[in-house]
């Protein structure tokens, strides 16, 4: 079973569900048109800022003063992701989010998909928007740049926080492979049919209701209009390569908050509600609850400066199901000079 297919089975995968903004730019070539009146609600400004090659990273601003938060999301998704929650933060930081290249408003360029290249692109955006040292939040897929980031470029970042991000995801891959060779026959998650693509709405309901979170709206508007709906139509989530963090190299103070399955109660409705796998469900959970233990446990002895937050019973968009949660462990962490 590979990283991908264990991840998704305990509801800890990046989630494909992606968003539209106000920034005036056609939808990329090949990708439907969403034609509906509906308006991103969250308070922020957008734009495009190049990042080199011809390549321009989508951002979005919700103001705010003092210090410069940068979101980072997690594989397949967009800025959109923290629409509801970056504003939380704009009473003491500057709240930024950047869409990685080949995803919803960003550019998608044939190529430039390996970490080296995708933090490049995050050094370039923050210089040009001069946002000077940064704290880096990211979600999932967004740990590995953090990661990179903060060895590079240690001046450049003053404090780091993993949102479900902090995994070595290579070696829990090869872990998990080596300690159980026979794969778990579990079920595919459930694809959208004719009727639940036929229209943005109809997307984002689907989404909604297999996640059971309720993601913006506007990150899955986003993949509708400028992905479609299928990620595997977008070359660059196939693209991005994985790699083992450094986190031996990371200076800057890090808070890691994990989200924890502890059992099927937790999973996403499909899979809880799937009675005719729920044993196989439960054994998964088993299975791979130790590999994710000693996973934090690499991060609490390899960051010098580094700490986790569990939240039990959470979604992989913990930020989205655990909120206030979230946010107060956040604000903590943030406060500490």
């Amino acid at each position: 079973m590979t990283w991908r297919s264990c991840s998704i089975a305990l509801a800890v995968a990046a989630i494909i569900a992606p968003g539209i903004g106000a920034a005036q730019r056609p939808a990329q070539s090949g990708a439907r048109r969403d034609t509906s009146a509906w308006r991103d609600p969250s308070p922020h400004r957008s734009g495009f800022v190049p990042v080199g090659n011809g390549v321009q990273l989508h951002y979005l601003d919700w103001g705010g003063t003092g210090q410069t938060i940068v979101f980072l999301a997690g594989q397949g998704n967009t800025a959109h992701a923290f629409d509801d929650f970056a504003p939380r933060f704009t009473d003491r930081f500057h709240v930024v989010a950047l869409t990685r290249r080949g995803f919803g408003e960003s550019s998608h360029p044939p190529d430039g998909y390996d970490t080296r290249r995708l933090v490049e692109d995050i050094r370039a955006a923050i210089d040009r928007l001069h946002l000077g040292r940064v704290i880096l939040i990211g979600h999932s897929i967004a740990g590995e740049e953090m990661t990179r980031f903060a060895a590079t470029y240690p001046d450049r970042v003053s404090k780091l926080v993993y949102l479900d991000a902090a995994y070595g995801r290579v070696a829990l891959d090869s872990m998990f492979t080596a300690s159980h060779p026979v794969p778990l026959a579990l079920p595919p998650a459930p694809a959208p049919d004719a009727a639940d693509t036929a229209t943005a709405a109809a997307y984002v309901a689907f989404v909604h209701r297999t996640r059971g979170v309720n993601i913006p709206e506007a990150d899955i508007r986003a993949r509708y209009r400028y992905d479609g709906w299928n990620e595997e139509i977008t070359p660059a989530y196939r693209a991005i390569v994985v790699e083992h963090p450094d986190y031996a190299h990371v200076r800057a103070p890090a808070l890691a908050i994990y989200a924890v399955t502890d059992s099927v109660s937790q999973l996403e409705p499909w899979q809880r509600d799937d009675t005719a796998h729920a044993a196989v469900w439960r054994e998964q959970i088993r299975r791979s609850a130790p590999l994710y233990a000693a996973s934090r446990a690499q991060f609490r002895s390899h960051v010098s400066h580094g700490g986790v937050v569990e939240v039990h019973g959470a979604h992989h968009w913990l930020f989205v199901s655990n909120a206030d949660e979230v946010a107060r462990a956040i604000r903590r962490f943030l406060a500490v000079p």
